[in-house]
């Protein structure tokens, strides 16, 4: 299982593990989400954030 969290101004993300798994679409209206079957963590960021953040 992976420790970093990737963030993304989406609301729906999607994730293979590079096509070691199916191909599952995780949904963070929430604000945050996780892998059915590697773990991987996704958070929704705003655009605003991710600006300030390359900056």
């Amino acid at each position: 299982m992976r420790n970093t969290i990737i963030k993304s101004t989406e609301e729906v993300v999607s994730c293979s593990d590079n096509g070691q798994h199916p191909l599952v679409y995780i949904n963070l209206k929430a604000g945050s989400g996780q892998c059915q079957y590697c773990g991987q963590k996704f958070s929704k960021t705003s655009k605003a954030t991710n600006e300030a953040l390359a900056a």
